[in-house]
Parts: structure tokens; C-alpha cells; sequence
């Protein structure tokens, strides 16, 4: 495995994420677009049952499944599935990127995504989709000749909201397999189904878990991280309980946001001990004026 694979690898992981600060200048056209031809339809989410004659991949925490060709390898990145890769060859050692395809999930909305989108290709062509039943915005377009990582490499990028997420289906593709790897990513994109029943995401006001995710199964040690903002002095405060009430622990958190009132990040490890089969984390902040509950975050677990 060479060194520029791996580089190109991280960076396309990077880039697909679409995750972190958006490209503004889009945002409002994205959003009247969406609202004019997706209105309060949400479409049929349960669809009809789609048959996979390749492989299947399910991902119960974010809601969703869908077929992928026979021999691809998949990989789940960071933490609960948030972040999921597709490739001809085992992620990370893959190729030269003749073509990947990525499923994420954020708490960012679809205006903001798309806007990412719009600012990174040139000449894209935007258009209303039908992913797993709802109504969603799909982008097509191509890199810059000059960019320096995939010069003139073809990207799709649909994006739909659903069960308080939103969902981006992303193919990257080179020059050359991009006939192929288009045909490959229109199978994908149809396959696509979400999940009934599908657990909340952890995100409150201002603050968002990455993990624990709802319904986990967690051990003695667990790790706690996610990103917040908005609270006095960037801290705010795990509490475990078991199902009778029991606090476990209680510990605060100080996220590293840059500026007071701005996003931060946290991920810390925390240890217990019980014979409680499951409880609750609340992961919350108060109000330094009165001491009131200003955001609270709730997290169902079964304890090992």
C-alpha cells in the first residue's frame, strides 16, 4: 500500500464527511428550492420492499439500509455509524479512487450540506429525488481541472431529511469509471430504504452525541463525545443512572469550543459499576442565572 493511497483515502473521508462549517453563500437558494417542490410531502418512508439480488448492509442505529454490489467492501467510521464507506477494495488500502460511495448522517440540515455541494464542483446540476420514499435534492457535478487532489473527478451527492437526521448519499468517481460507476450508484441510490421505528438522535438545543447512541449496549467503561455549545464556562454534566434512579456517576465535561457560545467538542471515558441491567445518561447543562435545566440530552442503555 503506497503513501499517496492512504493520503488519498483520508482525504476522501475527509471531504465526504460533510461535517463542520458550510458553504453560506448557497444556503438560501437551496432552501427555497427544497420548500418548492418538497411542501409538507414527506412521501411514503415505508416505500415497497426492494429486492437485493448483491449484498446488503443495514444500519439499525441510523435507520436505514441498502444493497451494494457483490464483492465491495464496506466500513464504518467514528462513532454509531454516522459515517459509512463503499469501495471495490478494503478501506483504507483502496485503490486510486476509480470509485467510492459514502452514506453519512448529521444533525446539520440539507440547506447546509447542499450548500457545501454547490461551493466545491463546478457547473453542478441540481434536482429534486426520491431517496427510500421521501423527497430529497440531488447534485451532480465535477471537480476542477486544477484541483489538487481529484482533478476533474465526477461527484453525485443526494440528501434527504428524515427521523430528525439528515442523510447524504455521496458517490466520487474518476473521469474514467465514471459510466460504470454511475450505473453502479443509480442501483445503489434506488436500493435505498430507511428503517420504521427508528431511535431519536441524541441531540438536543446545543448538545449532539456522537455515542452512546439510544438502546446501546455499553460495558463498565464507555466512552461519552459529541460536540455542544452554548453553556457558561463550555461545560456541562454526564449523569448515569440505573432504571430505579440510582445515579452511577456524575462528572462534568468541559468542551474545547475556540470562543464562549461556540461549537466544542468532548469525548471523554467513563467507568461504573452495577448490577442494573439497564439505565439512563442525561447529558445536560443549567442556567448560571437560576440553575433551571437549559438543555438535556436523554440516552436509553443496556448495561453488560
Amino acid at each position: 500500500m503506497s503513501k499517496r493511497r492512504v493520503l488519498i483515502s483520508t482525504i476522501v473521508l475527509l471531504l465526504l464527511a460533510v461535517i463542520g462549517a458550510g458553504a453560506y453563500y448557497f444556503r438560501s437558494q437551496i432552501t427555497d428550492f427544497i420548500k418548492g417542490i418538497n411542501g409538507d410531502n414527506k412521501g411514503d418512508e415505508n416505500g415497497e420492499e426492494i429486492t437485493c439480488e448483491d449484498q446488503v448492509y443495514t444500519n439499525t442505529r441510523q435507520g436505514y439500509k441498502v444493497c451494494y454490489k457483490t464483492g465491495w467492501y464496506t466500513q464504518e467510521f467514528g462513532y454509531s455509524q454516522l459515517l459509512v464507506g463503499f469501495d471495490a477494495f478494503p478501506i483504507p488500502t483502496a485503490s486510486e479512487y476509480a470509485g467510492v460511495f459514502n452514506i453519512s448522517v448529521s444533525r446539520q440540515n440539507s440547506a447546509t450540506l447542499l450548500a457545501q455541494y454547490l461551493s466545491s464542483l463546478k457547473d453542478p446540476e441540481t434536482a429534486a429525488a426520491s431517496i427510500g420514499g421521501v423527497t430529497g435534492i440531488r447534485i451532480d457535478g465535477a471537480y476542477a481541472a486544477d484541483d489538487v487532489f481529484f482533478p476533474n473527478y465526477r461527484q453525485s451527492a443526494a440528501v434527504v431529511e428524515n427521523a430528525g437526521r439528515t442523510y447524504s448519499i455521496v458517490m466520487l468517481s474518476s473521469p474514467d469509471g465514471f459510466v460504470s460507476n454511475k450505473a453502479d450508484f443509480e442501483k445503489f441510490l434506488s436500493s435505498f430504504q430507511f428503517l420504521e421505528d427508528t431511535a431519536a438522535a441524541p441531540w438536543g438545543k446545543n448538545i449532539y452525541l456522537n455515542t452512546p447512541w439510544p438502546n446501546d449496549e455499553v460495558s463498565d467503561s464507555f466512552r461519552i463525545a459529541g460536540s455542544a455549545q452554548g453553556a457558561f464556562e463550555n461545560t456541562i454534566v454526564a449523569r448515569l443512572k440505573t432504571e430505579s434512579g440510582t445515579i452511577l456517576f456524575e462528572e462534568p465535561i468541559i468542551y474545547n469550543a475556540p470562543e464562549v457560545g461556540e461549537l466544542g467538542y468532548f469525548d471523554i471515558a467513563v467507568t461504573f459499576q452495577t448490577t442494573s441491567e439497564s439505565g439512563t445518561l442525561e447529558v445536560f447543562y443549567t442556567s448560571p442565572k437560576d440553575g433551571s435545566v437549559a438543555d438535556l440530552v436523554s440516552v436509553p442503555l443496556k448495561f453488560k
